[in-house]
């Protein structure tokens, strides 16, 4: 399994604006984020999880040229708005591409883009709703998730095997936390290193890593608060800040 992460930013990206740097060091391109999104490629699979609005320039630098499926963690814009973008996918492999969505945002993601799903004039659709379950499969490929808290919505962490994907995190259900063990990846989101009201504090953060214990802990989802060296430093073993472009092999 290789998973790249083609975005690690927040909702704003990193930096924000020009001049508007946050805290980071614009000499580090590691600080320049696109909104978050990352490519599975798995048992001959591409999965993409979440269409990012700056999904076209991500699938470019990745020199991706196919997805098999795409897995949707929630209904935010800057994990959708790049849903057009899959139409070039469908046409260069001239197929229908399934996306994988809980039931409760498949209402607002027809309402927002039901071009892409019903089609249009003379626009066909190039994308198809799938309900997901606890566990599932897509083509050969077995798929666990559950649902985590995001403030006032709640957000899918989908796991493969011995990684898993959790962006936008508040906090576990407490059923649901023992889901996590025995991961040799965990990707996981960190808005910022204080709490915020819809995303977990660095701190909370690692107090889940020191329970669930995984091999390898990724961070995803930062805004232009966090610079990359001045995380590193303060990371445990096993523990780093995520950039733009990175890859693992598992």
């Amino acid at each position: 399994m290789k998973i790249r992460i083609l975005g690690c930013g927040g909702s704003f990206g990193s930096p924000l604006a020009w001049n508007k740097n946050g805290n980071i060091d614009i000499n580090n391109e590691k600080n320049f984020r696109t909104r978050s999104s990352i490519l599975i490629n798995y048992k001959q699979n591409n999965i993409l999880i979440d269409t990012s609005p700056d999904l076209r320039q991500q699938l470019y630098k990745a020199r991706c040229t196919n997805i098999d499926a795409v897995l949707f963690t929630h209904i935010h814009s800057d994990h959708t708005a790049g849903l057009p973008d899959m139409r070039a996918m469908s046409l260069i492999n001239n197929k229908i591409i399934p996306a994988y969505m809980p039931i409760e945002m498949q209402d607002r993601i027809l309402s927002n883009y039901q071009f892409i799903f019903k089609g249009e004039k003379d626009y066909e659709p190039f994308m198809k709703i799938y309900n997901i379950s606890d566990n599932f499969k897509i083509n050969n490929i077995n798929i666990e998730t559950f649902k985590h808290n995001h403030g006032s919505i709640d957000v899918q962490t989908y796991r493969f095997g011995n990684f898993a994907y959790s962006t936008d995190l508040k906090k576990f259900y407490e059923k649901d936390l023992d889901k996590l063990h025995n991961l040799d990846l965990w990707i996981v989101g960190l808005l910022r290193n204080d709490p915020h009201p819809t995303h977990a504090g660095f701190d909370q953060i690692k107090d889940y890593i020191n329970y669930i214990k995984p091999k390898k802990t990724i961070f995803t989802h930062m805004t232009a608060l966090i610079d990359y060296d001045d995380l590193i430093k303060n990371c445990p073993i096993g523990v780093e800040p995520g950039y733009d472009g990175m890859e693992i092999e598992l």
